[in-house]
């Protein structure tokens, strides 16, 4: 298949962020075909062959990668998020349109691909959560915190009969998921909306999935009571998490998978399957970002 999205952005990165040519490469080598391919289908869906698209993501990977790096070195000093509480992120980045655009949303879109821990969350959500779906003949499902909507694009990839309900609080997310999921041409199949989960009732649905919302939140144990409340009895549900990962609006610190199964199993999930990946290799004594993603009923 032709390679054009992917090889514009690799010119324009190599041109525009240098410092990160030697990521991207390492990334490439490790990760071989599937995963240009890949990288292509979303760049081509989402921006078309629209150069000057490219370089607005080459430009807000490199500010959001310098940004975590910032502060990424901050954490190991102080072993804590800077101090904020969820109105004071919500504003300051949620609410603003030109961060969230150019900044937060490209770069986090890109991140999962030049970041190892990232895809290979992506490949286990591929591998080991998308075939579960194929059990239920209820074609709906719910994503909270929808953020770039590329995981929200993923389940009607796997089966074009799904209907999505995307829940974000942000206008500029919800802005960015529906460019997503119109480019795809998955737009007549998702409805999103702006709704507080807690204490909708919303009707439950088979599937739940929420990518990386937990640490954004000051109190992630009433969000995960009403998410639960949010899926159908034996339906199946995607909840990811960053571990000791410092980011501009990340409040709730989890050192350890353990903590976010504790409050699962407390909010009534059962787990069935995790997988715990790294940001890169360290010594033991060394402070690593990392994600967990968990696959529950």
């Amino acid at each position: 298949m032709s390679l054009d999205a992917f090889e514009l952005f690799k010119k324009l990165l190599y041109k525009n962020a240098f410092m990160f040519r030697k990521t991207f490469d390492s990334v490439e080598e490790e990760f071989g075909q599937p995963w240009r391919e890949e990288f292509d289908l979303h760049l081509r869906n989402l921006f078309g062959m629209d150069e000057e698209r490219y370089l607005y993501a080459v430009k807000g990977y490199t500010k959001f990668a310098i940004d975590f790096m910032r502060l990424e070195r901050l954490f190991k000093q102080k072993r804590e998020y800077e101090p904020q509480t969820y109105d004071e992120a919500k504003e300051r980045v949620y609410m603003n349109r030109d961060y969230m655009m150019n900044l937060y949303l490209p770069g986090i879109l890109v991140s999962h691909f030049l970041w190892r821990h990232h895809y290979r969350q992506f490949q286990f959500y591929k591998e080991q959560f998308l075939p579960r779906l194929d059990a239920y003949d209820d074609k709906r499902f719910y994503e909270v915190g929808t953020g770039t909507g590329f995981f929200t694009v993923q389940v009607p990839r796997h089966d074009p009969a799904w209907h999505g309900i995307g829940i974000d609080i942000s206008p500029y997310s919800r802005e960015f998921t529906l460019n997503q999921v119109n480019g795809w041409g998955f737009g007549n199949q998702f409805t999103s909306s702006e709704t507080n989960i807690i204490g909708a009732g919303l009707e439950p649905l088979p599937v739940v999935q929420c990518i990386e919302v937990l640490e954004h939140l000051s109190d992630p144990q009433i969000f995960l009571d009403n998410l639960r409340l949010m899926l159908r009895e034996g339906g199946v549900g995607f909840v990811t998490a960053a571990l000791t990962a410092p980011n501009a609006d990340h409040i709730y610190l989890y050192w350890e998978p353990e903590e976010v199964i504790a409050q699962l199993e407390k909010a009534g999930f059962q787990v069935h399957d995790y997988v715990e990946e790294k940001g890169y290799e360290a010594p033991p004594e060394e402070i690593v970002p990392k994600v967990a993603a968990f696959i529950v009923s």
